[in-house]
């Protein structure tokens, strides 16, 4: 099972984030059953952050939207950073609800900070993100995920 996480990474304070959420994350996926099965698609691992040039960010956006709208119709789960108010997570967030790939809002804080159409279209909210009990929580929630789908692709007639 794939999940894409929609965030911004365009200074300092924001890849600090990224890099303990992340460390974290794959430690409590490490200590449930399904784990393994689970890998976190990171869209600024395959495209430019090009946020702080403005000539290269027109002339790469649409190559950099098509790359990360790719990688996340490849994937089954979409956790959405929230903070910050970055539009490009919203962005993703909008376009997996509406090819029904599930989302779950994440914050530093409280999710209910988003805008109401994110909060709307998540199926999930966990708030103070880093603390070890929600990044439990999330990881549990990738495994409820990944067992349903198993579960889902099994039964005849679902694809």
């Amino acid at each position: 099972m794939y999940v894409y996480f929609a965030h911004p990474c365009f200074n300092d304070s924001q890849e600090r984030f990224k890099r303990e959420f992340l460390e974290k994350l794959r430690t409590a996926l490490g200590q449930t059953d399904y784990g393994k099965a689970v890998g976190i698609v990171d869209p600024f691992d395959d495209t430019p952050n090009i946020e702080g040039n403005r000539e290269t960010k027109v002339k790469l956006s649409r190559t950099v939207m098509k790359t990360c709208l790719r990688m996340l119709e490849e994937c089954d789960l979409v956790v959405a950073l929230v903070d910050d108010g970055d539009t490009g997570v919203a962005f993703e967030a909008g376009y997996a609800h509406a090819i029904n790939i599930p989302v779950i809002l994440i914050s530093k804080a409280s999710c209910d900070e988003a805008n109401a159409m994110l909060i709307g279209a998540a199926r999930e909210k966990v708030d103070n993100i880093l603390q070890d009990a929600q990044i439990a929580k999330l990881a549990r929630m990738f495994e409820w995920y990944y067992i349903s789908k198993e579960r889902d692709s099994h039964e005849p007639g679902k694809n």
